[in-house]
């Protein structure tokens, strides 16, 4: 009986904290947006972040298998290069869909960059007592991420001061 009431306090308290979060970032006290813009980029950031995953996940072990002969050095470059653009291409796609406010895909950006940043910090905490480790996730951080955020970024902010900032 004390595990299930440690555990629901420890679920009412996750929940607890995720709308704290969640309201002192997005909503106003009455439950109202703080900003439209803000909430609807943190949302699609997720769903760039899903295209850029699906990217990698299947274009790898195609680019591994196609490439098995090449060098090392070519492979990498390929795998690295390959994914990160072919899933830039996929999120300006998204550019083209009609919406109200054209900066949504440019601000989701940069909540990507927030995410790469953090992801970094937390795995220089998680790994200070281990520099082997660090550099292994240094190592495929610099082959899975920088790709995708510069292109992204570029092509869409390309596309945002060219298409028009708002339609």
């Amino acid at each position: 009986m004390a595990g299930k009431q440690a555990g629901g306090a420890v679920t009412e308290n996750l929940s607890g904290r995720l709308y704290r979060f969640w309201s002192v970032l997005f909503l106003t006290p009455e439950g109202r947006p703080k900003s439209t813009l803000l909430l609807y980029s943190f949302c699609l950031s997720f769903v760039l972040l899903a295209i850029y995953g699906v990217a990698y996940y299947f274009l790898i072990d195609a680019l591994e298998y196609a490439l098995a002969s090449s060098p090392t050095f070519v492979r990498n470059v390929a795998e690295c290069l390959v994914p990160g653009i072919v899933g830039t291409a996929v999120c300006c796609l998204l550019y083209a869909l009609p919406h109200k406010d054209r900066r949504v895909i440019p601000v989701s950006y940069l909540w990507l960059w927030l995410y790469g940043v953090l992801s970094l910090v937390v795995m220089a905490v998680l790994c200070r007592g281990d520099g082997e480790a660090f550099r292994l996730f240094l190592y495929l951080y610099a082959l899975l991420v920088p790709v995708g955020l510069v292109s992204g970024t570029a092509a869409v902010f390309w596309l945002y001061l060219h298409r028009g900032r708002k339609s």
